[in-house]
């Protein structure tokens, strides 16, 4: 049986190749929508010698601007690709199933179900729903954020110069969108562990559970990580919901914040010490 430490670094590289997957056709999506605003943009704006008319027609088209760039986005594909996306992140249990079975067997348990019920599932969908909402979030911010500098620079401003803001910022929505999948994923994955905790929790009423920050320890970690890492000790649920990592709240489900790879996992060696007790 594998170690926990494989588990976790073949989970982290599923994460990593679906994430990877999704920015690339992410890439193509959104400069395919790009080409398109700009072309539309360029065929209906009033422009004289290179520069923007400052008309009321001209900040009618520019204010829809933002929404011209969701509509050629979801022409492009992106509904369905935040779709096909999200749909892999069920493809994350079997690693939590091996982690069960593999915290079993350090107890002498038979854990090899995971148990979910509908509602469980139910809920996994909700955090999928909103992963898919938090998705189109991204990128529409990130839009109305690049019309508005060029609502306030109309006058004057040269079609090159909106061109190249348009597509400043829609780069950056590449990555903003990037890293709230990412993060999305590993909550996702995060709910599924505590439900199956939850579960085991139940099989064991007379024991206190603790649990242990697991997961890479290199450069890119965290100070928040960092501390607890090389910390090295077992908290209960309690005691992770008072620590805060600085970013999002509900430590056990965010743990480090955006794009984290560590995992909290139920510490069986603590549980070994109370029952030889």
């Amino acid at each position: 049986m594998a170690d926990l430490k494989d588990i976790i670094a073949r989970h982290n590289k599923y994460q990593d190749s679906m994430v990877y997957t999704y920015e690339s056709h992410l890439r193509e999506i959104t400069m395919r929508a790009q080409g398109r605003v700009i072309a539309r943009l360029q065929a209906q704006l009033s422009i004289t010698d290179g520069i923007i008319d400052s008309s009321a027609a001209n900040m009618r088209l520019l204010r829809n601007a933002g929404k011209m760039f969701m509509q050629e986005m979801d022409r492009a594909g992106y509904q369905r690709l935040v779709d096909a996306f999200v749909g892999e992140f069920r493809g994350t249990l079997p690693f939590l199933q091996e982690t069960v079975e593999l915290l079993g067997s350090q107890v002498d348990e038979k854990w090899h179900d995971l148990g979910f019920t509908p509602r469980d599932f139910s809920l996994l969908g909700g955090v999928g729903a909103n992963t898919v909402a938090a998705l189109e979030g991204a990128i529409e911010a990130t839009a109305g954020a690049a019309v508005s500098r060029g609502l306030f620079g109309v006058a004057g401003l040269r079609f090159a110069t909106l061109v190249e803001t348009l597509s400043t910022r829609f780069e950056m929505s590449i990555g903003k969108a990037t890293s709230v999948g990412n993060t999305a994923m590993s909550v996702w994955y995060a709910t599924a562990s505590d439900r199956a905790f939850q579960i085991i929790a139940k099989d064991l009423p007379q024991q206190t559970l603790r649990y242990r920050y697991s997961g890479p320890q290199d450069k890119l970690e965290r100070p928040f990580c960092r501390h607890l890492t090389e910390a090295g000790k077992a908290y209960t649920r309690e005691q992770i919901a008072q620590m805060d990592n600085g970013q999002i709240p509900n430590v056990f489900i965010s743990r480090g914040g955006w794009q984290c790879r560590h995992q909290w996992i139920l510490d069986t060696h603590e549980l070994m010490l109370q029952e030889a007790a």
